[in-house]
């Protein structure tokens, strides 16, 4: 990769890289919907990676060229937000600069850029994109010093306020911290993360995008957050997380009653993911692969029943089929539930190995070859290439 990085980066900019750099993806294994109620997560650095081979310049112009995207330019000498640049990567770029003005060096830069971290896979090719940006300045500019969060917090940064694109931080600490991960939102400024270490040899972790677009779904997304701040806002608190749990179970019958179902029982998956996200780092600490499967088939059966963000309209085409396709190829054997904000997109599976063919084949012949992809955890943060 580095050699391929250096010969492309030579023919489009006539000079030769300073440095090579790469950033992974990240897929979730459980804590769905809940950060933004500062609940807990567990999250993996995915192997599908960003790589880019970077040069610093001397003024604050950038270049760069992404492979199958082509090249993209911006001046950093006005760090102000430009509208017309919402929702383009230009945002990012500039958006993660203007971030870290604030206490760090930042200046122009040439890059090319290679992704392999599939667009709507669910495995934040946003924020690895933005996080590689974060790290070109960190390493061009100011010595590798920038703590990794400052990078994330760029990152999130730029997506919320120049990009447009509201978000929490887990995709960055989920990209950006390597491995295992258990974050804990309590504290929404600084989450606490406790990096985790589990051999998973045996089985194999598997994204199958379901194809579906996540166009026009953008309020059926701020509907989550939204109904579990109603039932928080019932007892005076912010968030979920400041609620206590048999507190909302005692008043069932009063919150559905003002609320409606569907906010009462998103309430209750968040307080039940969180216990599953506590059982799950406990298992991964025992060595108990078994129990984290059936964890995560737990929180499908939640984010469907309680959550219900396993599908929109109707099931065809849905995370929920594609679920239920793989559970049917692994004979009941795999862990799989939804990665990410759901109602269209991808899932996560963890398969045990010998069930792994018939997943692999019934998921290609159902969403095509290019939908489903075979993950590994990375352990690397956003750095030098070896």
């Amino acid at each position: 990769m580095k050699e391929f990085l250096n010969k492309r980066f030579i023919e489009i900019f006539t000079s030769t890289p300073s440095s090579f750099l790469s950033c992974g993806g990240r897929f979730e294994v459980l804590g769905n919907h809940t950060d933004h109620n500062h609940g807990l997560c567990i999250a993996a650095t995915c192997s599908l990676s960003i790589y880019g081979a970077i040069k610093r310049r001397e003024d604050y112009k950038v270049n760069l060229y992404s492979e199958g995207y082509g090249m993209i330019s911006l001046d950093l000498s006005n760090l102000k937000k430009v509208n017309k640049e919402k929702g383009t990567p230009l945002a990012l770029i500039r958006g993660v600069a203007a971030y870290l003005s604030n206490g760090y060096k930042y200046g122009g830069f040439d890059a090319y850029f290679k992704s392999e971290v599939p667009s709507g896979a669910g495995v934040s090719s946003s924020a690895a994109f933005e996080l590689l940006i974060a790290q070109t300045y960190n390493e061009l500019f100011n010595e590798k010093k920038v703590p990794l969060m400052t990078l994330c917090k760029a990152g999130q940064y730029a997506e919320r306020e120049y990009y447009g694109k509201m978000c929490g931080l887990l995709d960055q600490i989920g990209v950006a911290y390597g491995g295992l991960v258990y974050i804990d939102f309590k504290d929404i400024e600084n989450p606490y993360v406790e990096p985790l270490r589990i051999d998973l040899k045996g089985y194999q972790f598997v994204i199958v995008n379901s194809g579906g677009s996540h166009a026009g779904l953008d309020h059926l997304y701020k509907a989550i957050p939204s109904d579990m701040k109603k039932i928080a806002n019932y007892f005076n608190k912010d968030f979920l997380r400041e609620v206590d749990y048999q507190l909302v179970k005692d008043n069932k019958d009063v919150l559905i009653k003002e609320f409606g179902l569907i906010p009462y029982q998103r309430a209750m998956h968040f307080f039940e993911e969180n216990e599953r996200v506590v059982k799950a780092n406990n298992a991964v600490k025992n060595k108990d692969v078994n129990a984290i499967i059936n964890l995560i088939n737990n929180s499908r059966i939640s984010s469907t029943n309680l959550l219900r963000n396993m599908f929109y309209k109707e099931v065809k085409g849905s995370p929920l089929e594609a679920c239920e396709l793989i559970l049917k190829a692994s004979h009941n054997k795999a862990g799989v539930k939804i990665n990410g904000g759901g109602f269209a997109g991808s899932v996560i599976a963890l398969v045990p190995n010998d069930e792994l063919d018939n997943v692999i084949n019934a998921a290609k012949k159902q969403y095509g070859e290019n939908n489903v992809h075979l993950v590994s955890v990375r352990n690397e943060t956003p750095s030098s290439l070896d």
